[in-house]
């Protein structure tokens, strides 16, 4: 399935060729998964780590506000400067022609046949680099990884807006949706025209049926995290050992919550209208006043994050929770976490936080949408509720929170269930029989 012209085959010989000649897969992420944080991030990293294990030398391309060529130990990144501060999927169409251009650069003079990764709608950049390289006789293969569809993800923000974020935050967002209904055409190549397009959820899947039809050549692949790489002994240590550790100190935002004995809730979630914060804030709120114990912490930053401050100050939760804005590391968090909550409204696919909380053993309390029952079971491997839903949410931190038993049956299937489902193994497997599907095999991995 390499291109040449638009979806032709190649023969035996070509094969042979790429068997022997595929030592180096091109990774299309657009953000620098040097310095961004996020699940976008976290996947590439995680896929680059599967690819060397298969041998490959991974070339990630994006863009920065410096350029250069950086060494590290999940790929070669190449940056090319940009002067815009945002590298979201709305600068799309003025950074994918710098990342092509980098690109070519990059493969002048390298027969190839070459494998061409993109992640979500940068996959446009991908596509069009194969077919720049079509057009000087070069073979390629395109992958497209897809997490949701840049509508639905617009739509979903809209939707879990409310007055606690204010009258500006409206207008942008509604500017976003309009300008993704724009660019649209940018994510309808980028699917349409890549030889494969992979999810990681069943829900994915309905999403891409539904806007784009059954044309897609599209194929479910497994998921871990980049923690399942990186084999830390504490977050693969059962949670009754690490939180026993005299060494381990709670970080500062944890030290400083009250009650000091209360149960400690963790949320890792990003500060936009889909992740449903400020319903978590809210159901903390109903949460204090039937007395409940507890402590929270909720990890990450975001546009909102200063109007979640507000309303946590509104509300009165006090001493009893803080927003830490952006951290380094979730884990010392989870390390010490009773309850994992997440309380979205969208995901589109799954969440990177919820297998690293699970990984950790935490017992999960989640909003049941898009990906998120297709890793966790209600009643077995977490408690789900409604998405939006209060005072669902609240009652089932109540439930969490004040039975022991409960709450060490789901932090033990979580982190059975991750073993079972998320490992690094399964997604190395998954991506070797991909890639050799586009004739690229691999001997070992």
């Amino acid at each position: 399935m390499f291109k040449e012209g638009v979806h032709e085959g190649v023969n035996e010989g070509t094969k042979e060729q790429a068997k022997e000649g595929a030592k180096e897969v091109i990774y299309i992420a657009g953000k620098d998964p040097c310095v961004e944080t996020g699940g976008h991030t976290s996947f590439l990293r995680s896929t680059a780590r599967a690819a060397i294990r298969l041998g490959f030398t991974p070339h990630i391309f994006c863009v920065a506000p410096q350029s250069g060529v950086i060494e590290t130990d999940f790929g070669v990144i190449h940056k090319t400067a940009t002067p815009l501060r945002s590298t979201r999927q709305t600068t799309l169409p003025f950074h994918a022609p710098m990342i092509v251009a980098e690109a070519e650069r990059f493969l002048a003079g390298k027969e190839g046949p070459h494998l061409i990764h993109s992640l979500s709608t940068w996959g446009y950049a991908g596509v069009t680099i194969s077919r720049k390289l079509s057009r000087r006789g070069r073979r390629s293969a395109t992958v497209v990884n897809v997490y949701s569809t840049m509508e639905h993800e617009a739509a979903a923000k809209l939707h879990g807006l409310d007055a606690a974020h204010g009258k500006f935050q409206r207008l942008q967002h509604w500017a976003e949706y309009a300008w993704f209904k724009l660019i649209a055409g940018y994510e309808r190549r980028a699917y349409l025209e890549s030889d494969l397009v992979l999810v990681n959820y069943e829900s994915v899947r309905r999403l891409l049926v539904e806007k784009y039809g059954d044309g897609l050549n599209i194929r479910k692949s497994a998921y871990a995290p980049e923690s399942s790489f990186l084999g830390s002994p504490l977050i693969s240590a059962p949670k009754a050992q690490f939180v026993t550790e005299s060494s381990l100190q709670p970080p500062d935002h944890l030290a400083a919550l009250a009650p000091r004995d209360g149960p400690l809730i963790v949320s890792v979630s990003r500060h936009d209208p889909r992740k449903g914060v400020d319903v978590l804030l809210r159901a903390l709120a109903e949460l204090r006043k039937t007395g409940a114990r507890f402590r929270a912490c909720v990890l990450s930053g975001g546009p909102l994050l200063a109007a979640h401050r507000r309303l946590a100050a509104q509300l009165e939760l006090g001493e009893t929770t803080a927003l830490t804005d952006w951290v380094s590391d979730p884990i010392p968090y989870l390390q010490f976490a009773d309850i994992f909550v997440l309380p979205s409204l969208e995901e589109g696919s799954g969440s990177v936080s919820l297998l690293e909380a699970m990984q950790a053993g935490v017992a999960v309390v989640a909003s049941n949408v898009d990906g998120i029952p297709e890793d966790v079971t209600d009643g077995d491997s977490a408690l789900l509720v409604p998405p939006g839903d209060v005072i669902a949410l609240s009652r089932a931190l109540k439930r969490s929170l004040t039975d022991a038993d409960l709450r060490r049956r789901l932090r033990r299937r979580a982190r059975e269930t991750f073993v079972e489902k998320f490992s690094e193994d399964a997604l190395t497997n998954d991506l070797r029989n991909l890639y050799a599907e586009l004739s690229f095999e691999v001997e070992n991995g």
